[in-house]
């Protein structure tokens, strides 16, 4: 385990919180989709349906995450996964803001909940990549006292 545990349970509430606002996401865009069914707009609700269920995949992926971070004692794959789908999500969030993306396309809206969640998955980035060094310190120096 990381010397410091403030690293684990503090990725831990960043991933929770990420989580939440992909829930609060999936809930936007569901009730778009509701929205858009009632006034006939079929294609527009196909897509915030796909939204929906994307961002809420995203935030049982976040759960799960903090519950392998919370819980692993000796192992440094859930900080390298929590790195990587953090990162992974903001690379699709520029594509999707620039060149666009499958199904949806370009968006143009930027609001307050991508802002929280890019500025949470950035945080995520960086206390992996310390919970990453530390693990691999940590390593190196009881590799030098056998």
């Amino acid at each position: 385990m990381v010397n410091n545990k403030t690293i684990p349970y503090s990725l831990t509430a960043i991933l929770v919180s990420i989580g939440i606002v992909y829930c609060l996401v999936a809930s936007d865009e569901y009730q778009g989709a509701k929205e858009s069914s009632s006034f006939g707009i079929d294609g527009e609700t196909s897509e915030q349906l796909f939204e929906t269920t994307f961002f809420s995949a995203i935030a049982l992926v976040n759960f799960g995450l903090a519950a392998w971070v919370f819980t692993s004692k000796r192992s440094v794959l859930p900080y390298i996964s929590s790195g990587v789908v953090s990162a992974a999500l903001i690379v699709t969030y520029i594509a999707s803001r620039t060149v666009g993306v499958p199904i949806v396309g370009v968006e143009y809206y930027v609001g307050k909940l991508d802002i929280i969640s890019k500025v949470l998955q950035i945080s995520a980035i960086a206390l992996s990549t310390v919970a990453i060094y530390k693990f691999r310190n940590l390593k190196i120096v009881k590799g030098l006292v056998r």
